[in-house]
């Protein structure tokens, strides 16, 4: 088994309320950063304003849009870079990911092959099946500076280069036995 440093959590983040709209494209008013959060078999909770609010992916949420099929995702400091420099001042977390680790360069699913594994202080955590995130009409009308849905033709270069996972990867988090803490600044590896 190898392993390789990925970085450390820079920025972590729930989002509490849907974030693409009918008619305004793209809001990220819905997202919340945090320090703490626990991550579990049906998704990440976040600790905010006291209390744990569920991240609206997460399968217990009342809108439903849980599912199990975007439990938690996951960003690279490096993509908000090159993202940066197609698209102007790109904030870091706006994508939507909930976590965001301080890791320089592009990396694709087949660079996440493995086990992506939170150090975090109560043990560790295994999230497996990294996936790409495909990049969005809405997100990618966003960064353009559009407040409208642009056509998919329109935008098909900026798609094609948000696509392979700068946007972000999804991952598994299913076989956890339960909740586990993660906080801003703990380290995230992969595992071969």
């Amino acid at each position: 088994m190898t392993e390789r440093r990925l970085g450390r959590i820079v920025r972590l983040q729930i989002q509490r309320s849907i974030i693409k709209h009918k008619g305004i494209c793209y809001d990220p008013a819905g997202l919340a950063t945090v320090e703490e959060a626990e991550i579990g078999p049906q998704g990440i909770t976040g600790l905010l304003d006291g209390g744990r609010v569920m991240d609206v992916h997460h399968a217990a949420h009342p809108s439903g849009r849980g599912g199990g099929h975007r439990m938690l995702s996951i960003g690279f400091t490096g993509h908000y870079a090159l993202m940066d420099g197609r698209f102007g001042d790109v904030p870091v977390g706006i994508a939507g990911e909930n976590l965001v680790t301080d890791c320089p360069g592009r990396l694709t699913e087949a660079d996440l092959e493995g086990t992506v594994v939170i150090l975090a202080q109560a043990g560790e955590i295994e999230l497996g099946g990294a996936r790409v995130a495909a990049p969005c009409r809405e997100f990618t009308s966003f960064l353009l500076g559009r407040t409208d849905l642009a056509d998919r033709e329109e935008i098909a270069g900026e798609l094609a280069f948000l696509g392979e996972g700068l946007r972000g990867f999804i991952l598994d988090g299913s076989a956890l036995v339960g909740p586990m803490p993660v906080r801003l600044g703990d380290e995230v590896v992969l595992r071969r």
